[in-house]
């Protein structure tokens, strides 16, 4: 018996209740690498993370350590950051 694609994301997505993981709240549609294929990450579904699109493309072939520096410092800096709402970031800034 063989497992399909659409099986294996379906089964991903509901175990994080269809919500991006990287914690912004929003729904999650797609799957991200989150060691990017482009880095030597695999197709593993212990690399694979449901997310939205804007968390997704904000992080690019970045980890997600580097990613969350990345925007850890941005906030730091004051600058906009793409995956937050300004709500979530006066929440940060408090």
């Amino acid at each position: 018996m063989s497992v399909r694609p659409a099986e294996v994301k379906a089964r991903l997505f509901d175990q994080v209740g269809g919500r991006c993981v990287y914690g912004c709240g929003r729904a999650a549609d797609h799957l991200d690498h989150v060691m990017p294929k482009s880095r030597g990450g695999s197709n593993a579904l212990a690399n694979l993370a449901p997310c939205c699109t804007v968390c997704g493309t904000s992080k690019g072939s970045l980890t997600v350590v580097e990613w969350v520096t990345r925007m850890a410092v941005e906030l730091a800096a004051g600058l906009p950051v793409a995956v937050l709402s300004s709500v979530e970031v006066a929440q940060v800034a408090a």
